[in-house]
């Protein structure tokens, strides 16, 4: 017998997202028996990010400390609460006393690992309408080279970090972030660059994935 989702009256819908708000310290007292706040209503605008978990909110120790960590971040919020946006659904952001920062850790792509990023001067709080770009600098590794390289996200570049088992901590200060308008011509030029070399790296790695069949029928037609 499937069992019917129930469906919450608009009021119900109001009172979900004022409750949800209240409990993160972002709106104050509501009387549920009047009709819907305009004030509750532009808090729901303020925050849909929070609202429908984008964004996950800080609770700092003191109020003051929280005015000093939206400002350094750039972010909103109220009181003790501070807004920070989530790049990933894994990710878990809070406040460390010990770094007396907003620090932000999620799993990483090899078995295991964890990576720990500090908001601050280098990794900063990504703005609504903004779009972060991840580039590692050219580097010698062993005897080869890896070239300079964009990511489109961070999650991407953790991908690309774990193919070549290379530690975040080893890189983390040789990262460089760039924050670019989203739909700008800086924006736009920056994704047809990405998608180039995307498509650069699969037909590098069909060749050598053929060449690697290949060797492989050789070595079997020598067996036979």
């Amino acid at each position: 017998m499937s069992s019917k989702s129930r469906r919450y009256s608009p009021h119900e819908i109001y009172k979900r997202k004022a409750r949800k708000l209240q409990s993160k310290g972002l709106l104050g007292d509501v009387d549920f028996r009047k009709r819907a706040d305009p004030k509750v209503i532009r808090a729901f605008e303020k925050y849909s990010d929070v609202l429908a978990g984008k964004a996950t909110v800080v609770e700092a120790p003191t109020a003051r400390k929280g005015r000093e960590l939206r400002r350094k971040l750039g972010v909103g919020g109220k009181g003790k609460a501070v807004v920070v946006p989530k790049e990933s659904k894994s990710e878990k952001i809070s406040y460390s006393k010990k770094a007396d920062a907003v620090v932000s850790t999620r799993p990483g792509y090899r078995k295991g690992e964890t990576i720990r990023k500090t908001y601050g001067e280098q990794f900063k709080a990504r703005p609504k309408n903004a779009r972060a770009y991840y580039t590692l600098k050219e580097r010698t590794r062993g005897v080869g080279k890896l070239m300079r390289r964009t990511f489109a996200s961070f999650d991407e570049m953790l991908y690309y970090l774990s193919k070549y088992d290379i530690n975040f901590e080893d890189i983390e200060d040789h990262i460089e972030v760039e924050e670019i308008q989203k739909g700008s011509t800086a924006d736009e030029n920056r994704q047809a660059k990405i998608r180039k070399d995307r498509a650069a790296y699969r037909r590098r790695k069909a060749r050598e994935g053929g060449t690697a069949k290949r060797g492989t029928k050789k070595r079997r037609a020598k067996r036979n």
